[in-house]
């Protein structure tokens, strides 16, 4: 059958043919994969030839964001059967450490973990994939057409679940009760900034609103553009940060209530990140989902920082991957989101692409696009 991935010593993405996988175990999954989207971190993977091969392998599948329909179980498989449509999660654990055997990989203690089409195990971008259950979840035919966003959600869910298990430290932070943190609409009275309005970036956005947060996201796009429109979409408000100092970026968003409780960084940059820490307000939280390539030196004043951070009681978390619960918030939120901001889901897949037109799709350069689908097996 055919693939798409890499080429171990040969550079850009190529067309592969491999086995059809076989059920072997009898708790694994045969799917016939759908769509798989791409992000950036496959541009990365490929623009830079970043080839994490599975040992004794010369290739690797790519692709670590999927929808597809499952064609057969094993015997022990119980909750899925064969015509379901699912999502699979993308980090396998390492087997070893206390997270991992608990299902909860994205927490791996030993860094020994591997992940579909990016970290030495094969991904999705092909015709047909076998997984074991536990990392396969079924999603209601209602949002077919939207599952291959569920990956990427579960990122933002997770970094949303570490926002609220944090924060819920601060049971007097609002004297409304249904803004406590672990209610439905924990975020009234909250003011958040996101950085940066791609895709996780305007996802963070849409489950930030959906608590009723007071949301701001930045980016240096001008405002008529698409991505700043689907912002506004949202009900959230736009910074234009291409000419905005970070202290003139906090200032907008403390404007209104004069506490910035919260802010997500979606953009990878690393110096803005740095440099806005010194800007969160006391005892707010700051989560950090973007990973940097370029090495960077930036020029800090540690005192001032580290006196802040202690003195405001402040929260400064990295968020990476996600695991099954978070892909099962997801398929939750989906339907919500879409619907109560008139699609919006539905307009970031903003480019779609047959197999046979891979090299158009993972070309990286495109300036307008926000999520690229590739179309394995057409709905």
């Amino acid at each position: 059958m055919l693939a798409i991935g890499l080429i171990k010593g040969e550079a850009g993405a190529k067309v592969l043919r491999i086995p059809k996988p076989q059920i072997k175990k009898p708790n694994e999954v045969l799917i016939r994969v759908k769509e798989v989207g791409i992000d950036g971190t496959d541009f990365n993977i490929i623009s830079l030839n970043l080839q994490d091969i599975p040992a004794r392998s010369k290739t690797i599948v790519l692709g670590h964001e999927m929808v597809g329909v499952v064609e057969d179980v094993g015997k022990e498989v119980k909750n899925l059967k064969a015509g379901d449509i699912v999502v699979a999660t993308v980090r396998r654990g390492c087997g070893l450490c206390h997270p991992c055997l608990h299902n909860q990989s994205d927490m791996c203690m030993t860094g020994l973990y591997t992940e579909r089409g990016i970290h030495k195990k094969d991904g999705f971008l092909t015709e047909y994939v076998v997984d074991e259950d536990q990392y396969i979840v079924k999603v209601p035919s209602s949002i077919a057409s939207l599952a291959v966003l569920v990956e990427p959600l579960s990122i933002a869910e997770k970094g949303m679940e570490q926002i609220k298990i944090m924060q819920n430290r601060l049971p007097w932070s609002c004297p409304h009760p249904q803004h406590d943190f672990t209610s439905a609409e924990w975020g009234g009275c909250k003011t958040a900034l996101v950085v940066g309005a791609g895709p996780l970036g305007l996802m963070a956005t849409a489950l930030l609103k959906l608590a009723g947060v007071n949301t701001f996201t930045s980016d240096i796009l001008p405002s008529d553009t698409l991505r700043p429109q689907l912002v506004k979409q949202m009900e959230a408000k736009y910074i234009n940060a291409v000419d905005k100092t970070p202290d003139e970026v906090a200032q907008i968003c403390n404007e209104e209530t004069k506490q910035l409780d919260i802010i997500f960084e979606a953009a990878g940059a690393a110096k803005e990140a740095v440099e806005l820490i010194n800007y969160m307000s006391r005892s707010s939280i700051y989560v950090m989902t973007g990973i940097p390539r370029k090495e960077l030196a930036v020029k800090i004043n540690a005192t001032q920082m580290v006196r802040r951070i202690v003195r405001y009681n402040q929260v400064i978390v990295g968020s990476v991957n996600s695991n099954r619960q978070h892909f099962e918030m997801a398929v939750n939120d989906i339907p919500k989101i879409d619907k109560g901001y008139r699609n919006i889901f539905r307009k970031m897949i903003t480019h779609r692409y047959k197999m046979r037109d891979y090299k158009e799709a993972l070309n990286g350069d495109m300036k307008d696009r926000i999520k690229t689908v590739i179309e394995i097996d057409p709905w």
